[in-house]
């Protein structure tokens, strides 16, 4: 795992079923596997951009839909739902390592709208950002 973006690195990705390739998908795993590894890594680096399916295919010289497959294949998820999980994964880093708002968090991986951030945000884990941050840094209670 990269330690600095907290994300897949090449060793960290794996075909979903490697007896057996996924029905319709043409390309090599290989092939696969590189493309979403550099596709990780540009959006590690730049995940504050305001990424479209067709920038990022762009990025790795693939079409979309071979984005999408080959994501599929290896992350089992699509390329715009990773982005949304690195973006809240960061973003939940940042909350309890810094005196960020939410919003300048929000802001800080590409989120424009702070109201869409905080319901991927819930969505990932089941409560609000302020909540979360409240659960990470409150220090125990001693009795």
């Amino acid at each position: 795992m990269n330690r600095a973006c907290g994300q897949l690195d090449a060793d960290d990705i794996k075909v979903r079923r490697p007896d057996r390739p996924k029905p319709g998908c043409a390309v090599k795993r290989g092939v696969v596997r590189g493309h979403v590894v550099v596709a990780v890594r540009v959006l590690c680096a730049r995940i504050a951009e305001p990424w479209t399916l067709q920038a990022l295919a762009d990025e790795v010289h693939l079409s979309r839909s071979q984005l999408v497959r080959a994501f599929d294949a290896t992350a089992g998820m699509s390329p715009m739902a990773y982005l949304r999980k690195m973006r809240v994964e960061r973003m939940a880093r940042l909350l309890v390592s810094t005196d960020l708002s939410v919003g300048e968090a929000a802001g800080s991986v590409g989120w424009k709208n702070q109201f869409h951030a905080s319901q991927c945000f819930h969505a990932h884990y089941g409560v609000s950002p302020t909540e979360f941050r409240r659960q990470r840094t409150t220090p125990p209670r001693i009795a």
